[in-house]
C-alpha cells in the first residue's frame, strides 16, 4: 500500500475516533431515545458539515486521498475538534491548515522580526517562496515585492518584477539561488499543488527560470554577501544570512545587514528612515 492511501486510511480512521467521541447535545442535535452506536451516526456529521452522506463515508473507508481544505474545515467544526486536532487532520491529508500556520507564525517569525536591530532589514519567506512580513528596512529596499498587489511572493519577483534587476547587481546568481530553494521545497513536498502552480507559471512567463528549472542545479546557500542598488543610496554591499524559524517549519527569515562604520550600513539607516516618513505608513504583513 502506498503512502498516500495510509494516510487515507489513516485520516478515515481519525474520523472515526472523533465521531465516536460526541454525543447529539453537543452539537445540537436531539437525543431521539437510547442509541445502538457510540457517538454520532455518519450521516449526521455529514450534514453538519454540509457533504453528502455517501462522500463522508468514503472518507472514513479512506477512499478519498485528497479531501479539500473547505471540507477538511467543515469536518472540523462539525466534529468540534480542537486547534491541535484540526492541525493533525489537515496534515493527514496533506494540506497545510492556515490557522495552525498563522498561529506558529505570529508566536515565531514576528518575534523574531521584532528583535532584529535597526537599520536590519529582514523579511519572512515561507516554503512557497511567499513573503509573509517584513520590517520598515526591508520594505523600502524591497518596494515592489511587498507592496504590489495580491500575495508577495519572492521567486516571482525575481522573475517577473524588472525592479529585481535593478536591485540585484548579480542578478543571475540571485535567479538561480532563488530556484534552488524552490526546487528543494518541491522535493520535500512533491505533491504540494500550490508550489506545482508557481513553476507551471513562472515556467510560461520566464525563460530564464525554465532554462534553470530545467538544469536542475541544488544550492544550500544560507549566508554571505551580495551587491545591492537603490535609487536613494546607490549601491551597497549587504550581508545576509536565512534562519529558520523554530515553530513554523518551512519559514525562513532573511535578514540583511552591514557593518555598523561602513557606508551601507548608513545606506540602510537612510531606507528605514524613508519608510518611516512615508505619510501612509508600509504594510508589515500581507493580509488577504
Amino acid at each position: 500500500m502506498d503512502r498516500h492511501s495510509l494516510l487515507a486510511r489513516e485520516l478515515g480512521a481519525f474520523l472515526r475516533s472523533r465521531r465516536v467521541l460526541l454525543t447529539p447535545g453537543q452539537v445540537g442535535l436531539p437525543a431521539a431515545g437510547a442509541r445502538r452506536i457510540s457517538g454520532l451516526r455518519r450521516e449526521e456529521i455529514a450534514r453538519l458539515a454540509s457533504i453528502s452522506a455517501g462522500y463522508y463515508v468514503r472518507l472514513e473507508q479512506g477512499r478519498v486521498p485528497n479531501p479539500s481544505p473547505g471540507v477538511l474545515d467543515a469536518l472540523a467544526r462539525a466534529l468540534r475538534m480542537s486547534q491541535e486536532e484540526r492541525g493533525h487532520l489537515f496534515a493527514l491529508a496533506g494540506q497545510a491548515h492556515p490557522e495552525a500556520e498563522a498561529a506558529a507564525f505570529a508566536r515565531g517569525a514576528q518575534r523574531m522580526l521584532a528583535l532584529l536591530s535597526p537599520p536590519t532589514a529582514g523579511y519572512v519567506i515561507s516554503r512557497h517562496s511567499d513573503v509573509l512580513a517584513w520590517n520598515d528596512t526591508a520594505a523600502a529596499l524591497f518596494g515592489h515585492l511587498v507592496e504590489g498587489p495580491g500575495r508577495p511572493n519572492n521567486v516571482r519577483y525575481v522573475f517577473t518584477d524588472p525592479e529585481a534587476r535593478e536591485i540585484f547587481v548579480d542578478w543571475p546568481d540571485v535567479a538561480a539561488d532563488a530556484v534552488a530553494h524552490l526546487r528543494a521545497a518541491t522535493g520535500h513536498r512533491p505533491d504540494d499543488a500550490r508550489l506545482a502552480g508557481l513553476v507551471a507559471e513562472l515556467s510560461d512567463a520566464s525563460r530564464e527560470f525554465r532554462r534553470l528549472w530545467e538544469a536542475r542545479e541544488l544550492r544550500h546557500k544560507v549566508e554571505g554577501r551580495k551587491e545591492l542598488r537603490h535609487r536613494l543610496t546607490g549601491r551597497m554591499t549587504l550581508e545576509y544570512v536565512v534562519l529558520a524559524v523554530p515553530t513554523a517549519p518551512g519559514e525562513r527569515l532573511v535578514v540583511y545587514t552591514a557593518p555598523e562604520s561602513s557606508a551601507s550600513h548608513a545606506a540602510l539607516h537612510v531606507l528605514r528612515q524613508a519608510a518611516q516618513r512615508r505619510q501612509k505608513p508600509l504594510p508589515t504583513r500581507w493580509a488577504p
